[in-house]
């Protein structure tokens, strides 16, 4: 039922005693009142325990309301007795069961819970699960209920059917329509996740006000707390011993790779680095249009192949079944059908080349210092070195350099004048889309533009100069391999990979988080109507950021971050 906690660790007792729980509840609860009980059935309860196990150790748990002090319990104030344990830990109430024997209950869902996990429950009042043969039934209506055929005998799996999949109506959480428990369970799951991950006290380091705006919708948790630092300020802290034992349990977020001013000192703070993910927006992130899609990596960071990152090791080891593989073929149609990519700018071009014969080859240009290229292409490290060599290795076929959207803007370096790379080239395209592009070439040739990644989507094939992330899985022709992968991956369990287990999403509207599929329908809504050029002055850059910050800040109105 409540998913926001901790996993619970496990008992300091280390002895075979029986581990008996007793489950409070708010004080008030409709659910006692309804279920026939008062604050003497807890008492009785909590008796009655000690009493039929008199060699366990009992405990009692506390319920979530309760620890955080919105509500007071039945047993709060006789939690204290000597030969009684109170749980005041908000853990993962799953987690806890599994390392029960016996659970004594009033009506508590927990109960439940437990007989899911095939544990003895004694019940004191009347919950919906007593009286169907399962519990042992301690309140004296229960008979009264049975007698009239209110109950008949079932199991765990049939009540389980009634109550949580005839019973309940659900909502996707993705899309606001109505749902299946399943849809419920995947974000769960997600979430959850996401959650366990950054759960504690969180520490942003030199994110600029804009990125620190935009990174509250994913930060907006029940289990984080969040600091903000400049660099300066942070470097400050840490160089005090006292406060650096403290920086050492929390986490620290850096966006991509880090500054230089950074290190070496963060290495050793284990920072989990933020990226943008791979369908991000309807606009450029240096255009200051906001990342719908991030990445956070606690091991290094996709884009650099001198390290393992948590996808590298996700690529390596993950297992993906036939169910995952049906949406990884699912979500490529649908990203091939909407022409969606990572940031969904530029005009269409119609490309042929004069002799039909001959081969078209996309090349697609990148922002030189990039940190992509830094550390994830040991070779060519150039826009200009980079049409140079697939000329050389490619003398009669028909060449196209597509510029970097960003370098295009202004906001980047990395240009080639048109003439120069005209010696090399058959055409240089501008301001136009990149799935446009892939969609009517034979191939892509690359350092570690995401364009690759798009171009294997749509079954081009893929000629990598650098490392990126999609290479060396046997989809891609490797010039420099990274010879840390070795797995032989299909595009499938790649897409799936990628896509669902490493990125996560938030939805522009509503700031919950989302997924691939439901984001891809809004941004190709949205792609259809826009109207703005690649190129933007500063001022216009300026209104866009202000009126995204606006926005934010109307719907984050509780944000937590200092």
């Amino acid at each position: 039922k409540y998913n926001h906690a901790k996993t619970f660790s496990g008992f300091k007792d280390n002895t075979e005693n029986e581990k008996i729980l007793v489950i409070d509840q708010t004080y008030g609860d409709m659910a006692v009142e309804l279920g026939g009980a008062n604050q003497e059935t807890f008492l009785l309860m909590l008796e009655t325990a000690k009493k039929e196990n008199p060699n366990a150790t009992i405990y009692i748990k506390t319920h979530t309301d309760v620890i955080n002090k919105y509500k007071k319990g039945y047993l709060t104030q006789v939690a204290n007795q000597k030969s009684i344990i109170l749980i005041s830990d908000d853990v993962n109430p799953i987690s806890l069961l599994k390392n029960i024997d016996k659970v004594y209950v009033v009506t508590s869902h927990m109960g439940f819970e437990a007989l899911l996990l095939g544990k003895k429950v004694i019940t004191f009042g009347l919950p919906w699960y007593a009286g169907w043969g399962i519990t042992d039934d301690r309140h004296k209506s229960i008979n009264q209920i049975k007698n009239n055929n209110r109950r008949t005998d079932a199991n765990v799996l049939e009540l389980f059917i009634a109550s949580y999949i005839l019973y309940c109506k659900y909502i996707n959480p993705y899309t606001g329509q109505a749902g299946t428990i399943f849809d419920v369970i995947d974000y769960l799951i997600k979430i959850k996740k996401f959650n366990n991950k950054l759960r504690g006290t969180v520490n942003l380091v030199g994110f600029s006000f804009w990125k620190k705006q935009v990174l509250l919708p994913y930060l907006n948790l029940p289990s984080i707390k969040c600091n903000a630092y400049s660099i300066k300020k942070f470097k400050k802290i840490a160089n005090n011993q006292n406060n650096y034992s403290q920086l050492i349990a929390q986490k620290i977020l850096i966006w991509g790779q880090g500054k230089n001013s950074l290190y070496p000192f963060i290495d050793n703070l284990h920072p989990i680095r933020v990226e943008d993910g791979f369908i991000r927006s309807i606009g450029l992130g240096s255009n200051l249009v906001m990342p719908y899609s991030l990445v956070f990596d606690e091991l290094g960071i996709y884009f650099n192949s001198q390290s393992k990152s948590e996808l590298e090791l996700l690529l390596e080891n993950k297992k993906v079944d036939q169910y995952q593989i049906e949406k990884a073929i699912s979500l490529q149609k649908l990203l091939i059908k909407t022409k969606l990519g990572k940031y969904n700018v530029g005009e269409k071009v119609s490309i042929k080349s004069i002799n039909q014969k001959l081969k078209i080859i996309l090349i697609p240009g990148q922002v030189e210092d990039d940190a992509s290229i830094i550390y994830g292409s040991p070779k060519i490290t150039t826009n200009l070195e980079l049409i140079k060599i697939v000329r050389k290795n490619n003398p009669d076929d028909y060449l196209i350099y597509k510029p970097h959207p960003d370098v295009l803007s202004g906001n980047r370096i990395g240009k080639i004048d048109t003439l120069e790379a005209l010696k090399y080239v058959n055409e240089v395209i501008d301001y136009v889309d990149i799935i446009d592009c892939i969609e009517q070439v034979d191939e892509v040739h690359t350092m570690t533009s995401l364009a690759g990644f798009e171009a294997l989507i749509r079954n081009k094939l893929v000629v990598c100069y650098g490392q990126p992330f999609y290479s060396g899985w046997g989809l891609t022709v490797d010039k420099y391999p990274n010879t840390r992968r070795t797995r032989l991956l299909t595009l499938h369990e790649l897409i799936y990979i990628v896509m669902y287990e490493y990125a996560i999403y938030i939805h522009p509207d509503s700031l919950n988080f989302t997924d691939p599929e439901t984001l891809i329908h809004y941004l190709n809504n949205k792609k259809l109507s826009n109207k703005s050029s690649i190129k933007q002055n500063w001022i216009k850059k300026q209104f866009n950021k202000l009126k995204q910050i606006i926005f934010l800040i109307h719907k984050l109105k509780s944000s937590k971050i200092r």
